[in-house]
């Protein structure tokens, strides 16, 4: 194969997968971050960086991983600088188009309750409950302690299950109803506002302006 042919089969290769995983990478960053812009941000420089390596990225056991990864690091280098004009904000993203008015609702009232989190304790709450990321591995990618991880998680579960009125359904006999989510209400909410963020970053006009804006920021367009 020629290089100008495999260099073509790589491309293809890439595009093929950052259609495939954009939209629920760039959904956990919005959560991550509550900031859209740079949610974006940081996923387009973790797909520019995918695209320089791509040789070894696909080789990776998980090439999405490996771009959550740098995503999640780079939000949380890039928030240091920022953390401290933190305040509450109100997110503005796209809808599905095919959610439910109800699925709407409700998750844009998980949205509305992360944005309420100080920094640190979304990132470790979207980091345990919706990435399924250990102690340990949250306290080594922030630099911070295993105890700093649990407490952080704590207070931000018990303001998310405040705020969004979290609690097992109980039958008349007094017997917990399991929820969609069989052992955490909080992580089957997490999730579903991911998926309805997924869905409407997942348009087709969301993700080809994404993909020009990196096909242009890498020199390609």
């Amino acid at each position: 194969m020629s290089d100008t042919a495999e260099e073509t089969t790589r491309g293809e290769e890439f595009d093929a997968f950052y259609a495939r995983t954009y939209p629920a990478l760039a959904a956990r960053a919005v959560m991550l971050s509550g900031n859209r812009q740079n949610a974006e941000d940081a996923v387009q420089e973790a797909y520019i960086e995918a695209m320089r390596r791509w040789p070894h990225v696909r080789a990776c056991a998980s090439p999405e991983a490996w771009v959550d990864t740098t995503m999640r690091r780079k939000l949380s280098r890039d928030g240091r600088r920022w953390w401290f004009r933190w305040k509450p904000v109100e997110l503005t993203v796209p809808a599905a188009t095919t959610a439910t008015v109800e699925e709407t609702a409700e998750a844009l009232a998980v949205l509305r309750a992360l944005g309420t989190l100080p920094p640190r304790q979304r990132q470790v709450v979207v980091m345990h409950s919706l990435e399924g990321m250990s102690y340990a591995e949250i306290a080594a990618e922030l630099g911070i302690s295993t105890g700093s991880v649990g407490s952080n998680l704590h207070k931000a579960r018990a303001r998310l299950t405040l705020l969004l009125d979290l609690s097992w359904d109980v039958r008349p006999d007094g017997e917990r109803l399991m929820s969609a989510d069989q052992l955490d209400p909080l992580c089957g909410a997490l999730r579903g506002a991911a998926a309805w963020l997924r869905d409407g970053l997942g348009t087709d006009r969301h993700v080809a302006r994404q993909r020009q804006g990196l096909a242009a920021r890498q020199g390609l367009g």
